[in-house]
């Protein structure tokens, strides 16, 4: 074996041989999620995911994943906010610490729901739910309403697309 090849493999080792402590370094520091949420519930009607953690993290997530969809934010539901105001005229407990929806429109999907039958319209904005109840402390729901998949052809195909891109929205703020 030549000097060169000789001096050039021990510099190959020199360099790799922290590559394993480097490795392990950016792991710890920058952790992939955990993919720890789960599906709670599954029907024709909805879909809900729960996982641990901080309210106000997911609510960032779930607006942050709508936005890198390309899509703005119409409105912001305070739903727990308006139940707690109304709990003493409706003699009610109080059901959730927190607890919002966020709607928001899709230029793109809607005109295909809405080029496949104009009475799509019904389905349009699209709702997220996000919500922690008071007697589950700490752990989040993601929630949102399937959108029927009714009319011909090409109006079950684009709101099928609809609740995937709903449901990717709801998975990507999940990861994180």
């Amino acid at each position: 074996m030549s000097e060169f090849r000789t001096r050039t493999r021990q510099a190959a080792r020199r360099v790799t041989a922290g590559l394993p402590a480097l490795a392990l370094t950016a792991a710890l520091a920058f952790p992939l999620p955990a993919l720890a949420y789960e599906v709670v519930e599954e029907s024709e009607e909805r879909v809900i995911y729960s996982v641990e953690g901080d309210f106000d993290h997911y609510f960032e997530m779930v607006e942050f994943a709508i936005e890198t969809e390309g899509l703005v934010i119409n409105n912001v539901g305070h739903i727990a906010d308006m139940l707690d105001r109304t709990a003493g005229q409706e003699s009610g407990e109080g059901i959730y610490l927190n607890g919002r929806s966020v709607d928001f429109c899709s230029a793109t999907y809607s005109r295909a729901t809405m080029e496949a039958d104009p009475h799509n319209i019904t389905f349009c904005p699209y709702v997220i739910a996000i919500y922690e109840l008071a007697a589950e402390p700490g752990t989040i729901y993601m929630s949102y309403q399937r959108v029927p998949q009714i009319g011909d052809e090409a109006s079950q195909e684009s709101l099928g697309d609809v609740n995937e891109l709903v449901d990717r929205i709801v998975t990507e703020a999940l990861m994180f």
